[in-house]
């Protein structure tokens, strides 16, 4: 019986955490005041937990940005951001990004899911601190 009612929790759990696994394409348009700048391309997926919603796992995000400089294209990849891999993100965002007095601490794609809300593709970007 312990191990039904186990069982049962973790399929719940695992299928209460929906995933957005569609690839969504972004419009964004550069910065012409800047020389370096980088740009989120699409987002890839998003199975981040939800807003008030429990889940076995923290869940990442996997898009694609593109690092210009004078509005040429000089790197353009695929990352996944996770609670684990932070510092390798900020170490290729710093690499394209202009050099400045206060470096980077996070990196998050911004909005967050929220169960039951979808997010047009324009609405999604990159929030550097």
């Amino acid at each position: 019986m312990k191990k039904l009612l186990f069982l049962i929790f973790i399929t719940t759990s695992l299928t209460s955490c929906s995933c957005q696994k569609a690839i969504t394409e972004i419009n964004q348009k550069l910065d012409s005041k800047t020389t370096k700048e980088i740009v989120l391309v699409k987002l890839i997926n998003d199975s981040r937990c939800p807003e008030n919603v429990q889940c076995v796992w923290a869940g990442e995000v996997s898009f694609e940005v593109a690092a210009y400089d004078n509005g040429k294209v000089v790197a353009q990849k695929q990352l996944t951001l996770s609670p684990t891999n932070q510092d390798e993100i900020m170490a290729w965002f710093t690499k394209y990004l202009p050099e400045t007095k206060t470096p980077l601490k996070s990196i998050t794609v911004i909005p967050y899911p929220k169960e039951g809300v979808s997010v047009k593709a324009e609405d999604y970007f990159l929030k550097l601190d």
